[in-house]
C-alpha cells in the first residue's frame, strides 16, 4: 500500500512540475510528505491549474462598437479601425445610454478578444469587463461576443489609432488593399 501512496504521490509532483524534478533545477529537494509508519500518508496536495484563456479568430468575432459619446460617426471611425485589425465582422450601433468611461465588454468565452482590443486601440485592462444582462448597444446582436462601449473619453484614442493603422490602394486603384500598422 505504501508503494501506490508513493507512487501517485511522485506522479502529482511530476504533473505539477511538467516533469522537470530533479532536472536542470538548483534545488534537488523533493517533499512528499511523511509517513507514520502506519501505512498511512499524513500530508496530501492537490493542485488545480486554470487553461489560459485562447483567443477566437478575429474574423469570426461579432463586433458591436456603441457610440455612448454622442460624437458622430465614432462607432463607424472604431468599426473601421477595427476591420484593419481582422475583426470584419463588426457593427456600429448607438448607445442605449451615454457613457463618461470606455468600457470593452465580453460574452463568456470571448474574454481573450476583448483584451486584445482593448489593447489594439490603447485602453487599459481595465476597461475589459463581462457583457452585461442588459443591452448597452441598441440593436444589439444576440450573438456580439464584444462590444465596445465608446464613452466621451474614447475620441482621442480612436483617433490615435487610426492614424496607427492606415489602408492604402495599390497604384493605379486595382488590386488588393494593405493594411499596415505603424
Amino acid at each position: 500500500m505504501i508503494m501506490v501512496v508513493v507512487a501517485v504521490a511522485i506522479g502529482v509532483i511530476l504533473l505539477v512540475n511538467g516533469g522537470a524534478v530533479g532536472f536542470d533545477q538548483d534545488d534537488t529537494s523533493v517533499d512528499i510528505g511523511s509517513d507514520s509508519g502506519d501505512g498511512a500518508t499524513t500530508e496530501e496536495t492537490t493542485t488545480t491549474t486554470e487553461a489560459p484563456p485562447s483567443t477566437v479568430a478575429p474574423a469570426s468575432v461579432v463586433v458591436v462598437a456603441a457610440n455612448g459619446a454622442n460624437v458622430s460617426g465614432l462607432a463607424g471611425r472604431t468599426t473601421d479601425v477595427l476591420a484593419a485589425l481582422g475583426y470584419s465582422n463588426t457593427q456600429a450601433k448607438d448607445a442605449t445610454a451615454d457613457a463618461a468611461v470606455t468600457a470593452i465588454y465580453f460574452a463568456p468565452g470571448f474574454d481573450a478578444n476583448a483584451a486584445a482590443i482593448a489593447q489594439s486601440l490603447g485602453f487599459p485592462t481595465t476597461a475589459v469587463q463581462a457583457l452585461p444582462a442588459q443591452p448597452v448597444a441598441t440593436d444589439q446582436p444576440a450573438d456580439a461576443g464584444v462590444v465596445v462601449l465608446l464613452g466621451a473619453d474614447s475620441e482621442a484614442l480612436i483617433a490615435a489609432a487610426e492614424a496607427v493603422t492606415t489602408t492604402t490602394a495599390p497604384a493605379g486603384g486595382a488590386g488588393s488593399t494593405t493594411t499596415t500598422t505603424a
